[in-house]
């Protein structure tokens, strides 16, 4: 009888925890659904739930992995992964995973680095016999090794891809190198001398892809299936591009930030080591648990212990390694790595050493709501040093708001104007909206916006004079302005656009590296007199953003459609034309020229 009471009483034990930790889960996730975060906290501000941050940012579909003690806690999925049809995202839907196709890659030439098959400290052109990275001055003394391509630091150009839409026709990985036809994007080349600092570049990645292949005699996507993605049990992932149908069936639809879908649902990338991961974010989730678990020597199913320490300790920059970023967050290390391509963005976040973490995977460009997500998973799973302490908006008397109004140079063509209104403090940077100021202080306030806090100073006669302007990056100081002065931006919007082009060359004459005069800034301003119709003022600007950038293909672009909506037919083709000589791969003046010669 005893023992029998001893039996019933350990089942309805066992069932009890059951209950609890099915209880706890489901509060955890509930907790995370309705606590997303912006990336300034304040006490006692609300949050927001799943549903109302995917209505804002106009998201159709959100799929989520949690990781906790080494294992996924949960996987979650929200919304529709194709709005037109109405199909539901389900946890084996698949979404591109951008540049989160690079970490896995990476561990694809690790794995053959431990094979013997390559050389982290080789020239890569040794491995390459399909294609070859041209030498120039600035191989001479240090050459591309994969070291430099897995962080970033080998010189190499491309930032990234955009993807080519169904029906385009594809270019070969050599056609992709050389950036020429059907290839959408320039040659990769080196012009910085390898090893001398970080510059993210998908091209790189792409040399790295056609240097496994060469040495595989193998399609990539069956190299990563063999080497990592079948080991890991990543069975919904595939670098396949195009998809096959059988894949196709379940695949989300990619969509802009204004809700459109992106044409033909998705784009096609055949940088695939760079960009072309379909997966979900269960199956990434096991990528970074065996992560995880092998720096540990606990589960080391591609790489030693001893290469995946390498594959997360930082080369030349303490920022990256081997394929992952490092975020040293206070006193905690986590890796972690975005991805974006045309319609979908993904982020992957993992502790080094405690076996936590998460991935969002998002088939939209508006990829704001992944870090909302993060932080309110950080939150329920009370992550190390994640999320900074909450601000504490304190009182300051009405009359103290006075003193800080003004204008404050930032840079030689931005304001910081300050305003008070009904008791409150706002600041209005140029060409930017008006934010309000709230103080944590009585001469310190944030934004809750940006991670931006605003320190008004005194001089030494007890007069406010200078904002110091505190972000992630060093901080600034910005001097009071008289109420009379005017930065050359002001001299355009009053129509005096001489006097602003003179400005403008006065600047970068004096600081010809300054943001004020950067050729997309310049740029981005003749544009916006275009669209006012302001065709002069418009030529004007971009005429000078010629001078001052005269080998940029992109200035003479701009040029050549000022004139031709300005109607000076000649002048356009002939700055389509010279943009062309410097970029025969803009198809933009192609498209432009035929059109004006018609």
């Amino acid at each position: 009888m005893e023992a029998t009471f001893r039996r019933v009483f350990c089942c309805l034990l066992v069932v009890a925890f059951a209950l609890y930790g099915q209880s706890d889960l489901e509060s955890r996730i509930q907790r995370v659904e309705t606590g997303l975060l912006p990336a300034v906290l304040v006490k006692g501000d609300p949050t927001w739930t799943m549903q109302e941050r995917m209505q804002h940012y106009k998201v159709p579909g959100v799929s989520i992995a949690v990781i906790e003690n080494f294992k996924i806690a949960w996987s979650k999925a929200y919304g529709l992964r194709d709005t037109a049809t109405k199909e539901p995202v389900a946890l084996e839907t698949l979404f591109q995973a951008g540049s989160i196709s690079k970490p896995v890659a990476a561990m694809v030439a690790l794995k053959k680095v431990e094979k013997g098959r390559l050389s982290l400290d080789e020239n890569i052109n040794n491995k390459l016999t399909s294609w070859k990275l041209p030498d120039n001055e600035f191989t001479a003394n240090k050459k591309v090794t994969l070291a430099n391509i897995l962080s970033h630091t080998g010189g190499l150009t491309v930032h990234g891809f955009p993807g080519y839409a169904v029906g385009e026709t594809l270019p070969t990985l050599p056609q992709v190198l050389d950036g020429v036809s059907p290839a959408n994007t320039a040659a990769v080349r080196v012009d910085m001398e390898p090893g001398t600092k970080f510059r993210y570049a998908g091209g790189g990645t792409t040399i790295m892809q056609l240097a496994v292949m060469d040495i595989e005699k193998k399609p990539f996507p069956q190299i990563a299936k063999e080497t990592v993605l079948a080991p890991l049990e990543m069975t919904n992932s595939t670098y396949e591009q195009p998809l096959p149908p059988d894949w196709l069936k379940r695949a989300a639809a990619g969509y802009r930030g204004d809700g459109s879908e992106v044409e033909g649902k998705r784009h096609i990338y055949p940088e695939m080591a760079a960009a072309g991961l379909w997966t979900t974010p269960i199956d990434l989730a096991k990528f970074a648990i065996e992560m995880q678990l092998s720096l540990q020597g606990k589960s080391n199913k591609v790489l030693s212990q001893a290469m995946t320490e390498k594959m997360l300790t930082p080369f030349i920059e303490d920022f990256v390694a081997f394929g992952f970023f490092i975020d040293k967050k206070g006193n905690t290390i986590y890796f972690q790595h975005g991805g974006a391509d045309e319609g979908f963005r993904a982020q992957l976040m993992a502790h080094k050493t405690k076996g936590y973490g998460a991935v969002v995977m998002v088939n939209s460009d508006n990829g704001q709501i992944m870090n909302e997500i993060l932080r309110s998973i950080a939150k329920a799973y009370q992550w190390d040093d994640y999320l900074p302490e909450p601000y504490e908006i304190v009182a300051v008397d009405s009359k103290l708001l006075v003193n800080y109004v003004g204008r404050y140079l930032v840079n030689p063509d931005r304001v910081l104007n300050v305003t008070k209104e009904n008791d409150k403090l706002f600041a209005e940077p140029t060409q930017s909206l008006k934010i309000e100021l709230f103080p944590i202080a009585e001469n310190v306030f944030i934004r809750k916006d940006a991670p931006i806090q605003y320190s008004f100073l005194k001089n030494m006669n007890g007069k406010i004079d200078t904002v110091k302007i505190s972000s992630q990056s060093s901080p600034s100081l910005a001097p009071r302005l008289a109420q009379d002065f005017k930065i050359p931006y002001d001299h355009l919007l009053a129509g005096h656009f001489d006097v602003a082009v003179e400005a403008y060359r006065q600047i970068k004459q004096e600081q010809p590296n300054n943001v004020a005069v950067d050729e997309g800034r310049i740029n981005g301003l003749g544009y916006e007199l275009l669209r006012q119709k302001k065709y002069a003022a418009a030529i004007a600007v971009f005429k000078l953003n010629v001078e001052l950038h005269p080998q940029s293909s992109n200035t003479y672009d701009s040029l050549g459609e000022g004139y031709m909506m300005n109607g000076d037919k000649e002048l356009a083709i002939e700055n389509y034309k010279k943009s062309l000589e410097l970029n025969p791969k803009n198809t933009n003046a192609v498209v432009m020229l035929k059109k004006l010669q018609q």
